[in-house]
């Protein structure tokens, strides 16, 4: 019975694993994205009938409801999701509103469920005249959202925002001690994992305009990655057949 618990676990580590490999694949040409890597941890029951108190017996329990047996299995599980940091490629748009960071950080957005981040400089100008997301949220400067009152918008690399030969304000850029437990909340937004992280100001960030930075997901190797998870999940499932084969014949051993 235990090895079944084992290879159940381990089945549905490979489904949330093909479900991110397919979600990388999905978003190969949007703007900012980060390709998502699942990584994995090991619990393990140590005691026999133990009442279920620590962090891994409620695990086995919950997961696989296995009242028999509560000593000596190993099961694995996702820890969380880390998404990979790497820069994307950069391509030219020659569109003034379109921005990217070639250094570390993020695009501060003012939006109704609170501050988010992104990588994704597609901005727009609404009716208002203040530079916005396509998802029509307000891009952050130091000093409050821009707004350009004017003809001509220009971006410094310093991340300065120019607009009729004026500098009116900066960019606001922020980082994180530990960006790859940011947390993606849809819309190329991201927000922190816990309330540990804090953003951090970058005073000399590398803001190129006309340039928007493309998905660094590689498909070729996302590909590879979904047979290798294809593979693994048939042998878990040929492995469980033998299991189960194994305990038919062990039943009618008994009865015999």
């Amino acid at each position: 019975m235990d090895s079944i618990y084992s290879l159940v676990s381990a089945m549905k580590g490979q489904q949330r694993q093909m479900d991110s490999v397919s979600n990388n694949l999905a978003n190969v040409n949007t703007t900012g994205f980060k390709a998502d890597e699942v990584l994995f941890r090991e619990y393990y029951t140590q005691f026999m009938g133990q009442d279920l108190e620590s962090e891994e017996e409620m695990f086995a329990h919950e997961e696989f409801i296995s009242p028999f047996h509560r000593g000596g299995t190993s099961f694995v599980k996702p820890d969380h999701v880390a998404p990979s940091m790497e820069q994307g490629s950069f391509k030219h748009t020659q569109n003034p509103l379109d921005l990217a960071i070639q250094s570390e950080g993020f695009f501060v957005v003012d939006t109704p469920a609170g501050i988010r981040y992104t990588r994704n400089g597609q901005f727009l100008k609404d009716g208002e005249g203040f530079l916005i997301t396509n998802s029509g949220h307000r891009v952050l400067g130091k000093n409050g959202p821009l707004k350009i009152e004017g003809e001509e918008f220009a971006v410094g690399q310093d991340g300065s925002a120019i607009v009729d030969g004026e500098e009116i304000d900066f960019l606001k850029i922020v980082n994180f001690q530990e960006p790859d437990r940011l947390t993606k909340m849809g819309n190329s937004y991201w927000v922190p994992g816990s309330d540990r992280q804090k953003p951090i100001d970058i005073e000399r960030p590398v803001i190129h305009q006309g340039v928007l930075e493309g998905s660094n997901v590689e498909a070729v190797q996302e590909m590879v990655k979904m047979i290798a998870v294809n593979r693994s999940y048939e042998a878990s499932q040929k492995a469980m057949k033998s299991l189960d084969g194994l305990d038919e014949k062990s039943i009618s051993i008994a009865r015999v």
